[in-house]
Order: structure tokens, then C-alpha cells, then sequence
């Protein structure tokens, strides 16, 4: 385990059915790709982490980021209503995923086998389940209206460093990885550990990291 004057938690964002090829309803291209070096860090994460987060997208039926919420076609998007506000905002609208209850919100098979083994040091993170706003980070909804519990624990933990793999690079993945330098965490990001929805923004979305300073490694470098 990481010496306590330097506590590191592993960061594992949305890795579930519904992400996943070859028939999560919203798959990441190659997705699963991402599934050997994330074994690998949970396997090691005794002994290289202090904490483990893993994240959920957990949407209710007729969320507003669903395109069958609107009769409107997936991969398009919509002015909605941006919440206590007179204003809209930029929707893209997604195929139905990550509903609460069903499969293709549940984590991967193989990612849940191995956190019960280390279920001491484990915490896991459900958002977006608001109706009415959207929630890529692990930390806070796309509005900062609503927070999850995430800075907290890490804080109450004592983690200063963060280390961020999972589904997908250009949303849930970039958003969490901002959120954590917003909060003060030292971020790196694990580039063989995470895939995007379009593979030809994920140069771009990776610049835009370090930007923020975030540190790109790859997961050999960790364990």
C-alpha cells in the first residue's frame, strides 16, 4: 500500500455493460481493450493504491440525455431547459444506457469480481440519476448544481493524487480527470486504460488534459 504521507486512489470511471463492445447499447469502439490493464491495476491495488473508486452511470428511465426521452435521433443534440435558470444548455442526446436496474449498468463481470476481493478499500460513485441534468464527471452533474460524494471521501482519506482510467476519453473520462485538478488532486491518466466515443478527438481530448495538468502515463508505469 502507498505510504500515508502520499495516499493515490485509482479512479475507475463507468466501466460498465452498456460502454462495452460487443453489445453495451452505448459501446465504445475497442472499449474492452481497456479491460487487461485494468485487471492488472486491481490486482496490484493493495499494493500500489490507498483507495479505489469506481463510478456508475445510473440513469433513470427518460433521462434527458436519452434521445427516446425527445423522439429526437441519438448521436444529435438539443437545447434543454439548464436548471434554476431561465436558460438553456446543449444536450447530446445519447441511446438509452446505463438504466438503474438493469444489466448494462452494472460493471463489468470481470472489473466486479475483482473489486470484491479488495471490497476494504473500495468505493463506488452513482451519477448521473437526476431526471432533468446530465452528470459526466464522477465528481458533480454537467451544471456543478449537483455534487456526488467523490471530493469528499477522497479528502476524508487523505488522497492527494488521483490516478483516472475507464469509458469513455472524450466525456465521462475528461470530465472526471478536470474535476479532480478543479479539486487540487495531483492527475494522471492512465492512456492505455481509457478509449473514446469518437476515436479522432482523443489526441485533442488528451492535449486538453495536460492542459489542466494532468500527467499522460501509460498503467506500466504504475504497477
Amino acid at each position: 500500500m502507498a505510504a500515508s504521507s502520499n495516499k493515490t486512489a485509482l479512479i475507475l470511471v463507468d466501466i460498465q455493460h452498456d460502454f462495452l463492445p460487443p453489445d453495451g447499447s452505448l459501446a465504445v469502439t475497442d472499449g474492452d481493450q481497456i479491460l487487461p490493464p485494468v485487471y492488472r491495476l486491481i490486482e496490484n491495488a493493495e499494493k500500489y493504491f490507498d483507495l479505489v473508486v469506481a463510478s456508475l452511470d445510473y440513469h433513470p428511465v427518460s433521462h434527458i440525455s436519452f434521445a427516446s426521452t425527445h423522439g429526437k435521433e441519438p448521436f444529435t443534440t438539443l437545447e434543454v431547459p439548464k436548471l434554476n435558470s431561465n436558460e438553456t444548455i446543449t444536450q447530446m442526446l445519447w441511446p438509452d444506457h446505463c438504466v438503474q436496474g438493469t444489466k448494462g449498468c452494472e460493471l463489468e463481470p470481470g472489473i466486479m469480481k475483482r473489486l470484491e476481493r479488495i471490497s476494504h478499500m473500495v468505493e463506488y460513485i452513482q451519477k448521473g440519476d437526476n431526471v432533468a441534468v446530465d452528470a459526466y464527471s464522477a465528481f458533480a452533474d454537467n451544471q456543478y448544481t449537483f455534487f456526488t460524494p467523490l471530493a469528499r471521501i477522497l479528502h476524508a482519506a487523505g488522497v492527494t493524487k488521483v490516478v483516472v482510467c475507464g469509458l469513455a476519453t472524450d466525456y465521462c473520462v475528461r470530465a472526471t480527470a478536470i474535476d479532480a485538478r478543479k479539486f487540487g488532486f495531483e492527475t494522471k491518466l492512465l492512456t492505455d486504460a481509457v478509449r473514446a466515443v469518437d476515436p479522432t478527438k482523443e489526441t485533442d481530448i488528451l492535449s486538453e488534459l495536460e492542459v489542466w495538468g494532468c500527467q499522460l502515463v501509460e498503467s506500466g508505469s504504475i504497477v
